[in-house]
């Protein structure tokens, strides 16, 4: 059935991309001579500014309105700009600082240039000392946002991302970076959001928006050093490589899905690894001089093991070694991990170990793209507290798996990623 569903949807795939592509077009069309509205907008003062694309109709989400108050109460100037429409924008007052709604035509880079657009209409970048684009893409946790957005708004990196990317080249999550005032003024940045042209065909939005803007990014910063992500894979090599309590974490909480190809960090792989390189079968007497392959079946039986401190015990009662090399076992371990860490989208393979690093937000589409299982969900959830769990399980299962519950042309544009 699984190569079946293959074929069908390869047959189906030219179809599906002429109606995603003939989608964006008809909306392009019914949004021409539309412009934005401005509810309402309160004076700007130089203070740092906080760029919130959102997709919300009728109210805005808790979790939206917990982040909005988390940064008014640090002095941040709130511009929302909504695709959708809300039945009483005027109740935002108060809350948000200058609120727009646009035409539902876009996605959330066509909210970011409605936002920057408005900003370099005001001038305000001349005087802004550093910004925050966001998106509702993740859904926010209130207990790491304070912290969180000091760590953001205070750094002095002119490019700092929350979260990195790896596939298909290096690149920041837009879904939440920092800007400081001299990539915010200069004119290839200007450039970028004066000519990005709006479409809804995702993998488009992902090569002309995501992966281009860091490209520009990196043209404005004024060195290398300056386009970081808070949480980079760097950063948590470094920690796993002297935070033991860190590694045994990671150890206990890799993502369990087997949906998605990426990489999933085990010990398992460690103790081959490990026996590969030290282990030889006593009783064969040319074990010194030549090669011998032993399987992991043949030379570990299945035990349970949680830590890093369970797995060094078992393998030096399996080889009946008063030592081992614990030195090289740790790099072992560090390694997996990290290259578990690395693969895919970050901030999607590694929502527990991020959240329990202090990123305060989990992305929404993780069981939608297959990358969480409802296992892994149920891990989430224990990180943050329960009237947050309950809204963040309502938010993720309401889009289940589209590789399963998808069909006919639809889910050939998911497979292929145009949806």
């Amino acid at each position: 059935m699984f190569f079946i569903n293959r074929i069908l949807n390869f047959m189906l795939y030219p179809g599906a991309r002429t109606i995603v592509t003939a989608q964006s077009e008809y909306q392009r069309f019914r949004t021409l001579g539309k412009s934005p509205k401005i509810h309402f907008e309160e004076a700007y003062d130089g203070q740092p500014i906080m760029l919130l694309a959102l997709y919300q109709k009728g109210r805005l989400r808790p979790d939206l309105i917990r982040l909005i108050k988390t940064a008014r109460a640090q002095g941040i100037y709130v511009l929302g700009v909504n695709t959708l429409k809300l039945k009483q924008p005027e109740e935002l007052r108060g809350l948000v600082d200058c609120y727009i709604e646009r035409p539902n035509f876009g996605r959330d880079f066509g909210s970011y240039k409605t936002g920057f657009l408005h900003l370099f209409t005001r001038r305000w970048e001349g005087t802004c000392p550093r910004l925050l684009m966001l998106n509702d893409s993740v859904f926010y946790s209130e207990k790491r946002l304070p912290k969180f957005l000091e760590d953001m708004m205070t750094s002095d990196i002119e490019v700092l991302g929350s979260t990195e990317n790896f596939d298909i080249e290096h690149h920041m999550g837009s879904f939440c970076i920092a800007i400081g005032s001299v990539v915010l003024r200069h004119k290839l940045f200007k450039k970028y959001w004066k000519n990005y042209r709006l479409t809804d065909v995702r993998p488009t939005v992902i090569k002309h928006g995501e992966l281009k803007l860091s490209k520009v990014l990196k043209r404005c910063v004024t060195g290398l050093d300056q386009f970081v992500a808070l949480y980079s894979a760097s950063r948590y090599i470094e920690a796993i490589k002297t935070d033991r309590e860190l590694m045994d974490f990671a150890i206990a909480n890799v993502r369990t899905s087997k949906i998605f190809a990426w990489k999933r960090a085990s010990l398992k792989n460690v103790a081959v690894e490990f026996r590969d390189r030290y282990a030889i079968r006593k009783e064969d007497p040319g074990a010194f001089t030549k090669g011998v392959e032993v399987s992991s079946h043949e030379y570990f039986e299945e035990v349970y093991l949680e830590n890093f401190d369970a797995l060094y015990t078992y393998i030096k009662d399996v080889l009946k070694a008063e030592d081992i090399n614990i030195y090289d076992l740790h790099n072992l371990v560090v390694a997996e991990l990290g290259e578990g860490f690395l693969s895919g989208s970050q901030v999607h393979q590694n929502a527990c170990i991020l959240l329990e690093t202090g990123l305060p937000f989990v992305k929404n589409d993780g069981l939608y793209r297959g990358i969480f299982s409802l296992e892994d969900i149920n891990r989430i959830s224990t990180f943050i507290e329960p009237d947050e769990a309950s809204e963040l399980l309502a938010l993720l299962v309401s889009r289940p798996y589209g590789g399963r519950y998808l069909t006919g042309w639809k889910r050939a544009a998911f497979e292929a990623g145009l949806i």
